[in-house]
C-alpha cells in the first residue's frame, strides 16, 4: 500500500583524487618554461610538421582556404564615416558612372546609399562581385601553377580580387622566418602603409597568377567603405586559353639576396625578379 509520502533526494557526493605526495607534490609546485617535445621540434625543423609539398610538379595545386573577403588579423575593419558621392546624373537608359565618374577616376567605388545613379551605377564592381568566372588554375611549363582565361576578357575588365590576410610588415617578416620557413612559394602583396596581404594560406585564385615582364594584367588599388581592394585588371584584350600575367615589381626582403630567375618567356624578359646577379646568367 502506497503511503503517499515524499521521496527523499540523495545528493551525490563529489569525487576527487587525492593530491600527489612526496616527489609528486614537488613537481606540482615546480614552475618551469614549457618546452616542446624533441620529436615535435625535429618534425618542425624538417618541414614535415606543416606538410609542405613541392607543388611545382604536383598534379594538384597548393591547398589554401578560399575567402570572399580579406581577413584583418591584427586590427578591426575600418568603416568610412563619410562616403564620397559622385556628381553623375542618372542615365535615361543604360548604366551610369562611366569613365567620366569622379569617383571612378579617383579609384573609389561608389556607395549605393549616396550614388545619384543608384542601382544603375556601374562603379560598384567589387561590392557586386563582378569578376570573370571563366578562369582555370593549371600547371604551366616551367612556371609552376598559373591561371588561364577560359573566356575572352576585354581590356579594362576587373578579372578577380587579390585577397588574403591583412598583416603588418613585422608580422610578415616573422611568418617568413617561422611559419613559412620551409615553404618555397610566397603570396604577398603590398596593401597600404606598412601592411601586407598574405595569401599563403587564405586567399583567392589570384594567388596563382604568375609574373610576366610583358604582362596582360595589372593591379589596381580601389577604396571602398573605408578599406582597400586590390583588383587584377586586364591591360589588353585577353584571348581564350591565354595565361594571365602581371608584373610583380618584385622586391626582396633580404637586400643581399639574389633575385629569382624569371621564366615568363616573353621576348623582353628581364631575366630576374629582384636583384640581378653580378655575373651574367649562363
Amino acid at each position: 500500500m502506497h503511503s503517499g509520502g515524499v521521496n527523499s533526494i540523495v545528493e551525490p557526493v563529489p569525487f576527487t583524487f587525492s593530491l600527489p605526495l612526496h616527489q609528486g607534490s614537488i613537481l606540482l609546485n615546480l614552475e618551469r618554461d614549457f618546452e616542446l617535445p624533441l620529436d615535435i621540434i625535429e618534425e618542425y625543423e624538417s618541414g614535415r610538421l606543416f606538410g609542405w609539398t613541392d607543388y611545382s610538379t604536383s598534379k594538384k595545386p597548393p591547398r589554401y582556404i578560399r575567402i570572399l573577403h580579406n581577413a584583418y588579423v591584427e586590427r578591426k575593419v575600418r568603416k568610412e564615416e563619410h562616403n564620397a558621392a559622385c556628381h553623375c546624373l542618372p542615365p535615361a537608359n543604360g548604366v551610369g558612372c562611366g569613365d567620366d565618374c569622379l569617383n571612378r577616376m579617383m579609384f573609389i567605388e561608389c556607395d549605393p546609399s549616396t550614388c545619384p545613379c543608384g542601382e544603375l551605377c556601374s562603379n560598384q564592381r567589387f561590392r557586386k562581385r563582378q569578376f570573370v568566372k571563366g578562369l582555370k588554375v593549371y600547371l604551366t611549363e616551367g612556371r609552376g601553377w598559373g591561371i588561364m582565361a577560359k573566356e575572352f576578357i576585354q581590356q579594362g575588365t576587373l578579372i578577380t580580387e587579390y585577397r588574403g590576410e591583412i598583416i603588418s610588415d613585422k608580422t610578415c617578416q616573422e611568418r617568413i622566418r617561422t611559419v613559412y620557413k620551409h615553404q618555397k612559394n610566397f603570396y604577398f602583396l603590398d596593401y597600404h602603409k606598412g601592411e601586407v596581404i598574405d595569401a599563403c594560406s587564405k586567399g583567392s585564385e589570384a594567388r596563382f597568377i604568375n609574373h610576366g615582364c610583358d604582362p596582360n594584367c595589372h593591379i589596381e588599388k580601389w577604396s571602398r567603405g573605408g578599406e582597400f581592394h586590390l583588383g587584377v585588371f586586364a591591360s589588353k584584350d585577353i584571348l581564350v586559353d591565354t595565361e594571365l600575367f602581371y608584373d610583380y615589381n618584385f622586391s626582396l626582403f633580404d637586400t643581399e639576396a639574389i633575385g629569382q630567375e624569371c621564366r615568363c618567356g616573353s621576348s623582353n624578359c628581364r631575366g630576374f625578379l629582384g636583384k640581378r646577379p653580378s655575373h651574367p646568367r649562363k
